[in-house]
């Protein structure tokens, strides 16, 4: 599970606003998805399923989008 640094809140397009830098994000369909699930607190192989089904992807794919992801949330403070 994944603790957020700062409050977030995402659109419901896309777009990621941190509340403490004022900081704004876009996320592709893949980091939306991923983020949603970050937030209702799934651990990372319960992502990797919802990737999965919902894209229809390899795990192998799956797997890479998400530690992508999760770098640069780190990379950007957000984790």
């Amino acid at each position: 599970m994944y603790e957020f640094k700062n409050e977030l809140t995402m659109s419901k397009s896309g777009f990621l606003f941190d509340h403490s830098s004022g900081q704004t994000y876009t996320l592709n369909p893949t980091g939306k998805l991923i983020f949603e699930k970050m937030q209702e607190g799934l651990d990372d192989e319960a992502i990797l399923s919802t990737l999965i089904e919902e894209f229809e992807v390899e795990a192998h794919i799956a797997r890479r989008d998400l530690e992508d992801f999760i770098r640069q949330l780190k990379e950007m403070g957000v984790i």
